[in-house]
């Protein structure tokens, strides 16, 4: 049996109308005759409340007990779908992440899938039920801890989900009409990308694209999953498609943006060797929501490791930086709020990109900070004040013309 692994986001099961038509979506997908599987994310600003409630209770809540707190989210929106489709006639049977089968790594809030074992998934659909699977969560197996995957990992879920149960195709169904050239909400020109290859996609969610999450991404380029962003809003709208892309050839995709965003740089002098792989490896583990973008090692001992992300992570590393990085060698931490950087994101960009993207600032009267590239993109760091002006420019610039 054919399998369709459809992911619904909290604006989609925001409220008993809004489950109600998701419940209608998924009996018209079912009477198609797949089998069905559905990932659901908290309702609404949940997790953000639930984030919001456990400050108030403790300034610095523990990794282990956040993720029991944050998972109940997903589980009232599956019990809520799965009564959604009874009501409807739709035999449906909702499960947590561990009753799911999905393993993971013991790293609270950041967990990555080291397994699935959908036994339990595979006997439900063989009865002919559809299969309400809470996202965002799993389970380890050498700890027996409840763990979360990160912000948007109900994305990543589903995806898994759909490698596990090949073959199986994953529709993320969101509320836009598919992945954009840009944020709607800045350049109102946006509009929705008919097809865009994997490794396109992940530069995207990685420069700041909200639309997915971006390990769902490299997960589902590694595992040949057919992926489709699609409207939960809209039946008709057909989406984007995230497929393999055989030629590469310079063409600028999107325009993304990351605002409020701190910069950490750390620098300084090594006393044992592999003292900066160590710093790396600690700041991996213990603030996994920071990004190293470069390390750079300037001499046989003296280094430069420099990470962006969000404000309130790169503080608790400055707060901590001396038990992170250990006893050794002399170093200086500084953190540099309010970054903000625009991205110009495709496949082969180079030096032709980048001078006519100075240009199209310049005329925008937008200083440019800074200019590096990556494997699928262009990422040009302006000032905050000027990152929305920057956002539109470079699209009107590379996506509005004749022809884009």
């Amino acid at each position: 049996m054919a399998v369709l692994v459809q992911k619904y986001g909290g604006s989609s099961v925001n409220g008993p109308e809004r489950i109600r038509a998701v419940a209608r979506r998924i009996a018209t997908a079912r009477a198609a005759g797949d089998g069905i599987v559905v990932v659901v994310s908290a309702m609404g600003d949940t997790t953000d409340e639930l984030i919001a409630l456990a400050h108030r209770v403790s300034p610095h809540p523990s990794r282990r007990e956040m993720d029991m707190l944050l998972t109940t989210g997903e589980r009232v929106a599956m019990a809520l779908v799965a009564m959604a489709l009874h009501d409807r006639g739709v035999e449906a049977i909702s499960f947590t992440g561990s009753q799911s089968g999905i393993l993971t790594d013991d790293a609270h809030a950041n967990a990555r899938i080291v397994a699935i074992r959908p036994e339990r998934i595979r006997a439900e659909l063989a009865r002919g039920r559809v299969v309400i699977v809470a996202g965002f969560q799993g389970v380890s197996p050498e700890t027996r801890e409840i763990t979360t995957l990160g912000r948007g990992g109900s994305d990543t879920t589903a995806v898994a989900l759909a490698a596990a149960l090949a073959p199986a195709r994953c529709e993320i169904c969101t509320d836009v009409p598919g992945v954009l050239t840009a944020d709607p909400r800045v350049v109102p020109a946006a509009r929705p990308i008919p097809r865009l290859s994997y490794r396109a996609c992940s530069a995207l969610a990685h420069l700041g694209g909200h639309v997915l999450h971006a390990r769902c991404v490299d997960l589902a380029a590694r595992e040949r999953v057919p992926l489709t962003v699609r409207s939960s809003f809209d039946d008709d709208a057909p989406g984007t498609r995230i497929e393999e892309d055989g030629v590469e050839h310079p063409r600028v995709e999107a325009v993304t943006q990351q605002k409020n965003v701190a910069v950490v740089i750390a620098e300084g002098n090594a006393g044992a060797r592999g003292e900066a792989r160590g710093i790396l490896e600690r700041v991996a583990e213990q603030h996994p929501e920071l990004e190293l973008v470069a390390h750079e090692q300037m001499s046989d001992t003296h280094s430069a490791l420099v990470w962006i992300g969000p404000q309130a992570e790169a503080d608790e590393l400055k707060r901590d930086f001396r038990a992170v990085r250990g006893p050794g060698g002399e170093w200086t931490l500084d953190v540099q709020a309010d970054a903000a950087f625009v991205s110009l994101v495709g496949l082969g960009l180079g030096a032709r990109e980048a001078a006519a993207a100075e240009a199209a600032l310049e005329r925008a009267r937008v200083p440019l900070l800074a200019l590096r590239a990556n494997g699928a993109g262009l990422v040009l760091r302006v000032p905050s004040e000027h990152c929305d002006a920057a956002t539109r420019a470079l699209h009107a610039a590379f996506l509005e013309r004749e022809g884009a």
